[in-house]
């Protein structure tokens, strides 16, 4: 998935087959494996999603953070300001990862598909000004502009509460035990 050192062949075979490259690019640098040739795989029209990776190669797992790092990655590769824009990027990271799992159903919103959406607040510092809000969201966006998370249709996250029918504490305390036992 990372597909770093990818040769000709292998981005051939992802082009012919319809295959989707999950960049990660945190956890890419984290582990200092290189850049993937994204600007090419665009130019072959390889579907490409953006992934986070786990949390032993991505201490942040955050969206906003990958995006940045896609594009600002491509253009240090490509020596090209203009390498991977905002616009891909978003559709990466969005309809790019629905479509690589084959989530036909939440790729956009639309009447008859499945309510999976994120509201961000751009009433922030880091989204002024409102020029144009895909760059912003990419270039400057983070996980505190998130003001609500819906999946299916159902709010799971809004305004710094979770309803995901567990106590999130339960969550944390048991996560910090778990690694408490590891050490």
């Amino acid at each position: 998935y990372h597909c770093v050192h990818v040769t000709e062949e292998d981005l051939a075979v992802f082009q012919k087959r319809g295959l989707t490259v999950v960049t990660n690019p945190g956890s890419n640098s984290k582990l200092a494996s290189g850049i993937a040739p994204i600007t090419k795989m665009l130019n072959m029209g390889i579907n490409i999603a953006i992934g986070t990776d786990g949390p032993a190669s991505n201490n942040g797992l955050d969206m906003f953070r990958e995006m940045y790092l896609v594009t600002v990655l491509q253009k240090l590769k490509e020596d090209d300001a203009a390498a991977a824009p905002a616009n891909q990027v978003l559709y990466m990271a969005t309809a790019g990862g629905a479509k690589a799992m084959g989530l036909n159903e939440m790729d956009t919103l639309e009447a008859g598909k499945k309510a999976d959406l994120v509201i961000l607040d751009l009433h922030q510092p880091n989204m002024q000004p409102i020029n144009n809000i895909t760059k912003n969201i990419v270039y400057s966006g983070s996980k505190q502009n998130v003001k609500l998370t819906m999946v299916n249709g159902k709010v799971l996250y809004e305004d710094n509460q979770f309803y995901i029918g567990e106590d999130v504490e339960n969550i944390y305390r048991k996560a910090n035990e778990i690694i408490n036992r590891l050490r």
